[in-house]
């Protein structure tokens, strides 16, 4: 089993009250686990550990495209047992061209995270860390997040990004990449995207009428602003106002009607109530539950019936 160093136990012990940290470090270096494995650490506390999911495209909080966070239960075994309190859209699973809406969808969930009385909030980071994208990224979010540690999984290159952070006035602590950490298959990442998608809708899934004459189908921010509805193609991945938390979004999937796409069923869906021509959603709300805005994006997923099969 893999446990902390010293030298890592020595440095959280010395950390101030209720500190945020941040894990950077290239893809496939442990930083998901690193966070899992300090995530128990700081739970045997106890304390109140709030972890914050901004790799959009290997997400274990919450859906894919989203930066979300959630609470630590006792007894974590991995990031994916993380109980999820709320999602930020970010509209892709590459951070590329998407860096303002990822940094603040982080500095949105680590607010929201504090103003719950979080005692330690992790931060787990894309593997997106060189070249002036990676920089600028990481350093956008650093003072979005502004943390009492960032810790980076060294790997050659990644310099010019440590002495930036720490020109910023960041303490910065280097280790090396954990050991056993391997390096996943593109069939690997996607078969992770397609089950986090499943893990979140659930076995029943809601399927929401859109009335488009009273609810507004828009780009997210970070995209267009026009959006021809006619045009949205089946299984476009759309958010609509988190009920629980205004500030916060809802994932689902936008469905085109049947006609239009071959519908055939597939899976059942709770409250298929589908007017005909009539737009609706795929989400994991109550039936009662009515939008006043579905923002929608560039990411499409694959469906049959409710249930995704390639993301």
């Amino acid at each position: 089993m893999i446990k902390l160093s010293a030298a890592l136990g020595k440095e959280l012990s010395s950390l101030p009250e209720r500190p945020r940290i941040m894990v950077i470090g290239e893809t496939d270096t442990g930083k998901s686990t690193l966070v899992g494995l300090m995530a128990r650490w700081f739970r045997s506390a106890p304390a109140k550990v709030v972890v914050v999911d901004s790799d959009i495209g290997q997400s274990d909080v919450g859906p894919p495209g989203f930066v979300s966070y959630g609470t630590v239960e006792q007894g974590i075994t991995s990031l994916q047992s993380v109980t999820r309190n709320g999602s930020y859209m970010v509209g892709n699973t590459s951070p590329y061209n998407r860096e303002l809406s990822v940094a603040a969808g982080t500095q949105a969930c680590v607010r929201e995270a504090q103003r719950q009385g979080a005692d330690v909030i992790l931060v787990d980071t894309c593997g997106l860390v060189k070249g002036v994208p990676g920089v600028q990224l990481k350093c956008a979010k650093a003072e979005a997040v502004r943390p009492d540690l960032i810790i980076t999984l060294s790997t050659p290159g990644l310099e010019l990004l440590t002495g930036c952070l720490k020109l910023l006035g960041f303490r910065v602590c280097s280790f090396l990449p954990l050991r056993g950490a391997r390096t996943k298959s593109v069939d690997e990442r996607r078969d992770n995207r397609v089950s986090c998608w499943n893990t979140y809708l659930g076995s029943r899934p809601r399927l929401l009428s859109v009335d488009l004459s009273r609810v507004k189908v828009r780009r997210w921010w970070g995209e267009s602003r026009y959006v021809d509805v006619n045009q949205v193609p089946h299984g476009t991945v759309a958010a609509v106002r988190d009920p629980r938390h205004p500030d916060f979004q809802a994932a689902c999937i936008f469905m085109v009607s049947k006609e239009s796409e071959g519908w055939d069923g597939g899976e059942a869906a709770e409250g298929a109530d589908r007017a005909e021509g009539c737009p609706s959603i795929l989400v994991p709300l109550p039936q009662d539950y009515e939008p006043d805005v579905v923002w929608v994006c560039s990411y499409k997923l694959g469906l049959d019936g409710t249930r995704v099969i390639s993301a």
